[in-house]
């Protein structure tokens, strides 16, 4: 359970991170994310 709100707070702060490690682009996150929650 630690581990998981580790990456929690880590994506919620940087979600470019997240997709990077799936193999997609941080633009592409900050679009997605910008778009969606702001």
């Amino acid at each position: 359970m630690r581990t998981d709100r580790l990456f929690y707070k880590v994506f919620q702060t940087l979600p470019g991170t997240l997709f990077e490690l799936i193999g997609g682009n941080s633009a592409l996150a900050q679009n997605y994310l910008g778009g969606s929650w702001k």
